[in-house]
């Protein structure tokens, strides 16, 4: 992984680890080691929808479009999300759902179609969050602005950021630069399962890569590739204030779904498009020594990224969880079964005889090796509460 944190103006940085381990050859794994370094090109995955929200707000600061405006009057195509409003769909308040899943889909119109067939469900789950979302807003913002999502973003948002190295389509040149998500291993039922078909610089989100087109590139809740130092500039071209405001970046954070339910549960503390800060620790995930208006994003690959407007701190990890990994046990209960500590950590013989590490449930664990050495680490070097602001 690669880890970044600081404020607008200092950060620090460090990586450890490889951007690829093995490659298959003849049915078997074959070692082949490359060590991450400052060149090296991250799926940054659910991270995007930082990016579309921040567009998205963007938009409304230049009051090209109103919190109230309405999905289904801005573009036509969403015919079934009449009353849902930029506001509904920013705060979750609305359970957005395809009638069949995008990724399951055959080809690019037939994903398209079931895009633009989001309607709002009835059902209230638990959790909240959601691709849907995001991708619904990325099409929002090329119907009000006449340009492509990623056009929108190069000129925005990469380009006066000097963020030469954020891709939506990695340039052929760079794509050894991609870090590698290939050969994400699962076991579901027992059945033991390898995915071999993320090639590098495409997305690991099979959504965002059935959805892909000529036209548009970048998925609004996936899709970016982007390195280390790119990402820094984002965060602390965020805290800059370039693109919006203080005002405005502070109501990111806010809490508007989260509430406590008869049952004594919680219901998911959400912000605009990214978690808020909340009760129960395991439902956020935004670091605990942040404040109340902090807000955060994890992505699927292993990246994570959160920011904190009233103490002006970022804190940026890019990964790789998905490389070489065992990613998942389903049931939860066969944990044991394969000899892997409740935490998810630990290793299992596959199949064919090798040691395959586990990345299951490690962003539980995020509290404890990231957030916390982080902390630790800013205090130290007097940028946080325990030195000087």
């Amino acid at each position: 992984m690669a880890v970044a944190y600081g404020n607008n103006q200092e950060f620090e940085c460090s990586y450890i680890g490889n951007q690829k381990e093995v490659f298959e050859q003849d049915q078997k794994f074959v070692e082949n080691t490359i060590p991450l370094k400052e060149e090296s090109i991250f799926d940054v995955a659910s991270l995007t929808k930082l990016f579309t929200c921040v567009a998205v707000l963007m938009l409304i600061e230049k009051r090209k479009i109103k919190m109230t405006d309405t999905i289904s009057v801005l573009d036509k195509r969403f015919s079934k999300l009449h009353g849902v409003s930029i506001y509904d769909v920013l705060t979750y308040r609305v359970n957005l759902k395809s009638p069949e899943r995008i990724a399951e889909q055959h080809s690019y119109n037939d994903a398209l179609k079931q895009v633009f067939s989001i309607f709002s469900s009835k059902e209230k789950p638990e959790k909240l969050y959601s691709d849907m979302h995001a991708l619904v807003l990325k099409y929002i913002v090329e119907s009000v602005t006449n340009t492509g999502f990623d056009d929108f973003l190069r000129d925005n948002i990469f380009i006066p950021l000097n963020m030469k190295t954020t891709y939506g389509n990695v340039p052929t040149d760079k794509l050894n630069s991609c870090v590698c998500y290939n050969y994400e291993h699962k076991i579901i039922n027992g059945k033991y399962i390898i995915d071999k078909n993320v090639k590098h610089g495409m997305p690991h989100d099979p959504k965002a890569r059935i959805l892909r087109s000529q036209s548009s590139i970048i998925s609004g809740h996936a899709g970016i590739f982007s390195t280390l130092s790119d990402m820094v500039k984002f965060c602390q071209g965020l805290l800059s204030g370039k693109f919006i405001s203080y005002r405005t970046l502070s109501m990111i954070g806010v809490n508007q779904s989260g509430y406590l339910k008869p049952s004594g549960e919680y219901q998911q503390y959400m912000g605009l498009i990214c978690f808020s800060k909340s009760v129960v620790k395991r439902f956020s995930e935004v670091p605990e020594w942040m404040g109340q208006k902090a807000f955060a994003l994890s992505g699927y690959t292993g990246c994570h990224l959160a920011i904190d407007p009233e103490s002006g701190i970022f804190e940026v990890m890019l990964g790789n969880r998905c490389h070489n990994r065992l990613s998942l046990i389903h049931p939860i209960e066969d944990l044991t079964s394969y000899n892997i500590n409740l935490d998810g950590s630990g290793a299992v013989i596959w199949e064919d005889g090798r040691e395959v590490v586990s990345s299951f449930q490690y962003v539980y664990n995020k509290d404890e090796y990231l957030h916390k050495p982080v902390y630790e680490r800013l205090k130290k070097i007097q940028l946080i509460e325990g030195g000087k602001n």
